[in-house]
């Protein structure tokens, strides 16, 4: 019958099976595999774009295949290759994990350039490198981000904040001359140095992974959180935001009144900003809104009181893994109705899909929600109990809705995203389509997820401060693999007393309750106090923003500080890894800055059962600690001095 037909018309045919009945019909019809034997290009083109496996680039490259040096695509090899990605997702497949080494430790964050197989870091201690991550070796570095540089990289462009509020741009040494170079808002002195430096200490002939300053943006105000997605940046205060066109380094829109109060009153404090072409999203302690670009209207606003809807609650499931060599387990969804929790909480971030079309938030408690077509919610054609899903991965009887998230981050392209709490790391697959074309058609929600095996360290869990996710692996920082094997070591106990933060005129919200801080966040670390501490060796190091009190029981601890502002209780197994001094900014009066110097005292005589069960125990009560690690407060957010590196997971 096949034969009867012109090819063009069954070709057509063809382009609504699914891969795997391609495979299928070819085996049992010989008109069909010959068909598909003689139209394979075409065939299998049709079926990428089926499956959604191409982007408009690909496409691109190969409409455009008769230039001599055009990139012709093998539609064949790139579906089976996609195909064979999504079943490793899905823990289908067998996956590798890696542990970058040339990342170094103290890594802080990090942004991936998979095009270029480079992997770009800020650390605690200041700096930014440039990593292959395939070979593990380092490619370029600088010393000169400051400690607990947050980074924004999109299109060749990094972008990183410095203690004056000034926002740094580099961009990828290939791709510009320095003729190109706006004439507003050059790279001052301090940069062009840095960068020659850096050229001079890693020389290469391709200039593969080298940045070179293209700019330096002066925010009007002081900001506390900001994201760049090309060619926008978006640089958010305690109540204005302001958008920056990077390539040409200029201002070109300011929403105001971001906290203006409405009916569920205003946004709180803030925890994450995200822009695209047409819409800002601000996460607060109170809201989630979303503002309209040219002109900042507030267009929709969700609050955390209102999120008493049913979830699917993430439950380990009952069968075998299905595949032994994948480091992705499948879960089960157990469909579930949760009231809020009366406790104060808040959005911690969210991320808008390539398209625009579909946002993903996730919730300090451990919700995370996933909302296609959200615009449709601004027209009212739609509620959020109609379209959007929501995933519970708080579910343990003792979670009392306490906050474990700890960081969220999408997928580039390929509809995914991958969760970090306190309880595990996860990846969603989000596509229904691609669910149902690709794999087993998961059942109602339509969503499936994965946990990660190995890496369920509760207290290193909650120290990760960057997890990336690219179209074929899951980039974060973790506790070296060598520390994680070592026996236990007698824990030394320390309290740690962050100080008031100093805001100068500004009125920022301040929060110093012993409640875990998500990792998760692009908040603009300001200048911190610099006081000298005494490690456990004598050592005399400086630590910005951190006080540390004698502590060898809690009537020591009264004695010594009888009305602490906010204590915070963490667990030692070893000689506290310290960040570098930073030296105070200019205009900075010394005599203003009051500093609380204690000492560190240890108690060597610990059980290591017993302090585990001590640990555990402060990890309960207050929500963060663990082996090794220690915190500094910076602008009145807890952030890890901890020994961590990048550890690299790929299908």
């Amino acid at each position: 019958m096949l034969h009867e037909l012109p090819t063009e018309i069954s070709l057509y045919i063809a382009s609504y099976l699914p891969i795997q009945c391609l495979r299928n019909i070819s085996l049992v019809s010989r008109a069909w595999h010959s068909l598909i034997t003689h139209n394979v290009q075409a065939v299998y083109h049709n079926t990428a774009i089926l499956h959604n496996f191409v982007h408009h680039a690909d496409l691109q490259a190969d409409s455009s295949g008769q230039s001599p040096d055009a990139k012709k695509i093998d539609w064949l090899k790139l579906c089976q290759r996609r195909f064979q990605i999504e079943r490793g997702w899905r823990g289908k497949a067998p996956s590798i994990a890696r542990e970058l080494n040339s990342t170094g430790k103290f890594v802080h964050r990090m942004k991936v350039d998979q095009k270029e197989n480079f992997v770009m870091t800020t650390r605690h201690t200041g700096g930014l490198s440039v990593s292959d991550y395939h070979t593990d070796r380092v490619l370029w570095a600088a010393a000169h981000a400051d400690d607990y540089a947050h980074c924004e990289y999109d299109h060749g462009y990094i972008i990183f904040n410095r203690h004056d509020n000034n926002k740094e741009v580099w961009r990828y040494a290939r791709d510009f001359q320095d003729s190109e170079i706006p004439e507003e808002f050059k790279p001052d002195d301090a940069m062009i140095k840095a960068s020659l430096e850096a050229a001079e200490h890693h020389p290469s002939p391709t200039h593969r992974g080298h940045f070179r300053p293209w700019s330096l943006l002066h925010v009007p105000e002081f900001t506390r959180a900001f994201r760049f997605s090309y060619p926008t940046l978006l640089s958010a205060g305690v109540n204005h935001a302001y958008l920056w066109d990077v390539p040409t380094s200029r201002l070109v829109e300011t929403i105001s009144n971001i906290q203006a109060p409405n009916k569920d009153g205003t946004l709180g404090s803030l925890s994450y900003v995200e822009v695209n072409d047409q819409y800002a999203f601000f996460c607060g302690s109170n809201q989630l809104r979303i503002f309209a670009r040219d002109g900042g209207a507030l267009v929709y606003h969700l609050c955390m009181k209102n999120l008493q809807f049913t979830t699917w609650d993430v439950l380990p499931s009952n069968g075998d893994d299905p595949c032994p060599s994948s480091l992705f387990q499948p879960q089960r969804l157990h469909e579930a109705y949760h009231v809020s929790s009366t406790s104060q909480s808040n959005f911690i971030a969210a991320h808008v899909s390539s398209s625009g079309k579909d946002i993903a938030v996730l919730t300090a408690p451990g919700i995370f929600i996933w909302i296609p077509g959200f615009e449709r919610l601004f027209h009212r054609e739609t509620t959020l109990t109609d379209i959007a899903t929501f995933l519970n991965f708080n579910t343990s009887r003792d979670g009392g809705g306490r906050d474990i998230s700890v960081y969220l981050a999408l997928g580039e392209s390929n509809e995914k995203a991958a969760i970090a709490t306190r309880k595990g790391l996860f990846v969603v697959s989000l596509g229904p389509d691609v669910s149902q074309l690709t794999a087993e058609a998961p059942p109602r929600p339509g969503l499936s997820v994965c946990r990660v095996a190995k890496y369920d360290h509760s207290r290193h869990l909650s120290f990760i401060s960057c997890l990336q996710m690219t179209d074929t692996g899951l980039f974060f920082n973790w506790y070296p693999s060598s520390e994680q094997s070592r026996p236990s070591q007698p824990a030394r106990r320390m309290v740690v007393i962050p100080p008031p933060p100093q805001h100068g005129h500004l009125h920022v919200p301040v929060q110093l309750s012993p409640q875990t801080q998500s990792q998760h966040t692009n908040l603009v670390q300001a200048p911190a106090q610099a006081m000298t501490a005494v490690g456990v060796e004598g050592q005399s190091n400086h630590l910005p923003g951190l006080a540390l009190i004698e502590s060898s029981d809690d009537e020591m601890w009264e004695d010594a500080a009888p009305d602490p502002p906010s204590p915070i209780i963490v667990e030692e197994a070893g000689p506290p890894p310290l960040v570098e001094t930073h030296e105070e900014e200019e205009g900075v009066d010394e005599d203003e800055i009051e500093i609380d110097e204690g000492d560190l005292v240890v108690d060597d005589d610990a059980d290591d059962f017993e302090m585990e069960e001590e640990e555990d125990d402060l990890v309960d009560d207050f929500q963060f600690g663990g082996d090794g690690f220690m915190q500094v407060i910076v602008n009145d957010w807890f952030l890890p001095i901890n020994s961590s590196m990048v550890h690299y997971i790929h299908v």
